[in-house]
């Protein structure tokens, strides 16, 4: 075989390997929508976010999001979150507009799924209460990266317990 032809089958070859990458990260990505109901709202609405795992974050954020009991924050303010799914998005929604602007991007951890989302303010104010159920039983936080800033909400049936925590990120 001559060099011209080895040449053309490895160029097709890798083609052929991309194009199979790229089919199997489609399958895999419509497969975690389909499994998540906050990521299925999203893409149902069409609206416009980014999702990615832990790892994209950095320093403190990226530690707190992989081991929050680990990495402790400096808590400014705890309180119990209202059962009232209203009055509990509203409490969230001011403690965010503290720090934030209305087209400001949020980043938000959604620890029971291991991964994290960036959204503007309004597609999170439209998809707060699918957010708060995805998260249950575990932290549901909202920062805006670099900023070491933080608010984390916990709620959890079984225990009766819903809280929100306002901090920093503190490195070790």
């Amino acid at each position: 075989m001559d060099e011209a032809k080895r040449t053309e089958l490895y160029a097709r070859r890798e083609a052929l390997i991309a194009e199979a990458e790229r089919q199997d990260r489609i399958k895999r990505r419509a497969e975690l929508v389909a499994l998540v109901p906050i990521l299925t709202a999203l893409e149902a609405a069409g609206d416009d976010y980014d999702s990615d795992n832990f790892g994209v974050l950095s320093g403190p954020l990226n530690w707190w999001a992989c081991h929050p009991d680990r990495y402790p924050m400096r808590q400014y303010a705890r309180g119990d979150l209202p059962a009232d799914p209203v009055a509990r998005d509203a409490m969230i929604l001011a403690a965010l507009r503290e720090r934030l602007g209305a087209g400001d991007r949020v980043t938000l951890i959604l620890r029971s799924e291991d991964f994290m989302l960036t959204m503007r303010m309004p597609v999170l104010i439209r998809h707060l209460d699918t957010l708060f159920e995805n998260a249950k039983g575990d932290w549901l936080a909202f920062a805006a990266p670099p900023a070491d800033w933080i608010l984390a909400t916990y709620h959890d049936d079984t225990l009766a317990m819903s809280y929100i925590v306002n901090g920093t990120l503190v490195e070790e």
